[in-house]
């Protein structure tokens, strides 16, 4: 349903291509008392942190457009594990993949179950995300420090415990029309135990690997497409030489997102803080349309502020991505139409952060390139 009517308002004129709205998502405040206003919209905006109400039953959207995910990544010397559990409203996906660094082998498990056989389940304050009938799991506790994990598709299992590091968590709430909205919190984490079974073989993975996170609760667009990036690697800088861990999440909704809006989730961990890069956007060619395969991509602020940008106050990032694997999830359904591609692979490049110059050195990382009609 959200999908039609979102279809159907953007044939008419009534969903424009950008949704302008006076939100500032670059300077920081204090989170909202609730989500969801007394006029039924997102209190939207980049928050210090978010301890209201989640009032998500009082938004006027459709509780069809409702959907919650929860993203990790786990970046070892011999491996790179993405683990997902998203209740899509309409459908639910578990999904596990793991790629080995030294042979290149490729190893995926996803498992998808249409409504009303989502077997999801979510706590009350959606930091427990289950998939109860196989008995995976993925949360975060109260404080947002400290997450576990047991998640375990087609013969491959990944469990542990991490903690939160590099600094802070992006927390924001962006906006959308109909009273539609999404409230995601972004960060690292640091392995403190884990284990990976891949069919007969268990491998107890190394203590303080880096990862990634997302979580995200809210009303969706029903016509959803957005490219996005996630890597926790060591970053050097130009100025001191020192070595430093680094983390890196840029979203941005791609030309067939209706309405597209603007809503600079760029960005970037260092030294104990988060920085949002001010701009960003995404470069390559599909080489092969019929699968999806791509050049190298990209990942960068315009190249007119490129070179405007030196000043002691400066931030702007211009990384390169080489696509190495791929999977694919197409689906051509009544009720939803999907084209979720996941990239996996090198990304190194530089970034500038008030001034100061940081090597990314070369680190596995994960891409996005999806369009979902739900």
């Amino acid at each position: 349903m959200p999908r039609i009517l979102d279809r159907l308002d953007a044939a008419a004129g009534r969903t424009p291509e950008f949704l302008e709205e006076d939100v500032d998502y670059l300077t920081p405040r204090d989170g909202p008392a609730a989500l969801i206003g007394a006029d039924g919209r997102y209190d939207a905006g980049w928050f210090r942190s978010f301890d209201g109400v989640l009032n998500l039953q009082d938004s006027p959207a459709l509780h069809l457009s409702l959907q919650r995910w929860f993203h990790l990544t786990l970046d070892t010397p011999e491996h790179f594990i993405v683990m997902n559990l998203a209740d899509m409203g309409k459908a639910a996906n578990t999904a596990l993949l793991v790629v080995d660094k030294a042979t290149g082998h490729f190893d995926v498990g996803s498992r998808t179950a249409l409504a009303p056989g989502n077997p999801l389940r979510l706590s009350a304050d959606l930091r427990l995300f289950k998939d109860l009938p196989h008995g995976c799991f993925i949360s975060v506790d109260e404080s947002g420090d400290s997450f576990a994990f047991s998640v375990h598709v087609d013969g491959l299992h990944c469990s542990g415990r991490a903690r939160r590091v590099l600094g802070p968590a992006l927390v924001q709430a962006t906006r959308y029309q109909r009273g539609r909205g999404a409230l995601q919190w972004y960060g690292n984490l640091a392995l403190d135990a884990g284990m990976l079974t891949l069919g007969e073989r268990v491998i107890v993975l190394p203590v303080d690997s880096l990862g990634t996170y997302d979580r995200t609760v809210g009303h969706q667009r029903g016509i959803q497409s957005w490219n996005w990036l996630a890597a926790a690697g060591q970053a050097r800088c130009v100025q001191t030489g020192r070595v430093s861990p680094m983390g890196v999440q840029v979203a941005r909704d791609r030309e067939g997102a209706r309405p597209r809006v603007e809503s600079k989730k760029y960005a970037v961990w260092v030294g104990g803080r988060l920085y949002k890069i001010p701009s960003a956007r995404f470069e390559y060619t599909v080489l092969d349309e019929a699968e999806r395969r791509t050049s190298d991509w990209r990942i960068h602020s315009p190249d007119a502020e490129l070179a405007q940008l030196s000043g002691p106050a400066a931030s702007w990032l211009d990384l390169r991505f080489r696509p190495l694997h791929h999977r694919r999830e197409l689906k051509r359904l009544l009720i939803a139409r999907t084209d979720f591609n996941q990239y996996y692979g090198p990304v190194s490049g530089r970034v500038m952060l008030e001034g100061r110059l940081f090597d990314l050195l070369p680190t596995f990382a994960v891409t996005e390139e999806s369009h979902l009609e739900l």
